[in-house]
């Protein structure tokens, strides 16, 4: 066989070198197209919020064109909203080389990184003058500063940029989705629904929205209309021990204990700090009067969130069960307590978000009450928001002195201590500054829901 190939290579040279020259032209055709889709398709990634799966389609485009500066900056933007900085910054660095300068895009490309990587002041006014003058990525420019925002829980600038990113793109369901969130955070619940349902008009198939939106029903004790979504994540996610235990509870109020305890007893083991699902179970073993095991779930409730009166009011129940009236007694004191603090903590949002001021008492007071409920990480950060807008108020030194010498971490309070000794304290020094006050109790980042 192989004798017969070499016959007809010797018989027929130029034949032969032009059907390899047809082979190699179409495997080229075929490898560019390929390429060519998956660019289309990490665009549409990236368009649908979707920058892991973008910078998989990516790699295939820098095999292609590995000389192209608009694919290197296209995977600076997909590696920067994947959170991969220094990947973006390479991407980045390699698309300005390769372009011979600095070209808008990619100058843009940079400003968003620095956004979020944190120096958002340094660059924001440049980046809404962008948006104000109608720039073709005003969407992508608005999602970076809201995603920066919100991780800072600097909740009326990301609802500010939220609401402009609906009017740039009032087809998206993202920016409702994440509008809904910052509601939630302004104690704003029935607004939240609405941005919510919104979201999922524009895409059915938001498993976190759907979720949240079940979840917020069974809050109001709606267990039909949760039902009703939980049954469509059923289909599609029938292994989820979320989805389980949204089903838990909806069977739970509707007073099907045996079929409420599998389900919410399956989720318990994939979410052991699920406080709905420990929650419910502690309800549960409370309604068939297990007071001991009801206690054990109740407590593990309140160890997550001290702040639940739900578990705490229930807990009260379990312990008058079990004949211990004193520690009972103690424990409705704590409800009624945390019951008035956080009635108050509610009241100060919603004042920070309707009328915006530099008055740093609002956001200290705010401090204060979350420390005294155990909400030591959100305290912490209204605490460093009344420092941003006065560096030196006195109260808020105080409290992180205090709260930092109760913890331990006696560097951070002698920070704080040396604001209060002076009278009139110029700036931090470079020491101080290198304990940031926040330290590692800033906020989380952007939330999944």
């Amino acid at each position: 066989m192989l004798g017969s190939i070499r016959q007809v290579v010797r018989r027929r040279p130029r034949t032969m070198m032009l059907l390899a020259l047809v082979v190699l032209v179409g495997s080229g055709t075929i490898f560019f197209g390929y390429a060519r889709s998956q660019w289309h398709a990490a665009i549409h990634c990236l368009n649908e919020g979707r920058p892991a799966a973008a910078r998989q389609h990516l790699r295939w485009c820098l095999k292609a064109w590995p000389y192209s500066p608009e694919v290197h900056r296209l995977a600076g933007r997909a590696a920067r909203l994947d959170l991969d900085f220094d990947a973006a910054e390479q991407h980045l660095h390699r698309a300005l080389q390769l372009q011979g300068g600095a070209t808008e895009a990619i100058q843009l490309e940079f400003l968003l990184l620095r956004a979020q990587t944190g120096q958002v002041d340094e660059v924001a006014g440049p980046l809404l003058k962008c948006v104000e003058e109608k720039h073709p990525e005003s969407a992508v420019i608005l999602e970076t500063l809201a995603r920066h925002y919100m991780r800072n829980l600097q909740l009326k600038e990301a609802y500010a940029c939220l609401t402009e990113w609906m009017d740039v793109q009032p087809h998206r369901a993202t920016p409702y989705h994440w509008r809904g969130w910052v509601h939630e955070r302004l104690n704003n619940h029935r607004r939240a629904m609405e941005d919510y349902q919104k979201a999922l008009e524009l895409d059915p198939d938001l498993f976190a929205v759907r979720l949240r939106v079940a979840e917020m029903q069974l809050e109001d004790k709606l267990p039909l209309e949760a039902l009703s979504h939980l049954e469509y994540l059923q289909k599609k996610h029938a292994d989820s021990p979320e989805v389980k235990a949204r089903l838990g509870q909806v069977r739970f109020l509707q007073g099907e204990n045996e079929e409420a305890r599998l389900l919410l007893e399956a989720a318990v083991t994939a979410l052991p700090k699920d406080h709905q699902v420990l929650l419910t179970l502690g309800k549960l073993e409370l309604q068939e009067g297990r007071a001991e095991q009801a206690e054990h779930w109740l407590n593990r409730v309140l160890e997550i969130d001290p702040t639940d009166t739900e578990a705490a009011y229930s807990l009260v129940s379990a312990l008058r069960l079990q004949g211990r009236d004193e520690e009972a007694k103690a424990m409705l004191d704590s409800c009624e307590k945390n019951k008035v603090l956080l009635e108050t903590v509610n009241r100060l949002l919603r004042e920070e978000a309707v009328r915006p001021n530099r008055d740093p008492s609002g956001p200290a007071e705010i401090g204060r009450l979350l420390l005294s409920m155990g909400r030591d990480r959100l305290g912490i950060h209204w605490l460093t928001q009344a420092l941003e807008r006065d560096p030196q108020h006195q109260p808020t030194h105080r409290l992180l002195a205090e709260y930092y010498e109760r913890h331990g971490d006696a560097a951070r309070a002698a920070i704080h201590r040396r604001w209060l000794r002076e009278p009139t304290p110029g700036p931090p020094t470079d020491v101080q500054k290198s304990a940031d006050p926040r330290g590692s109790n800033s906020p989380p980042s952007t939330p999944d829901r």
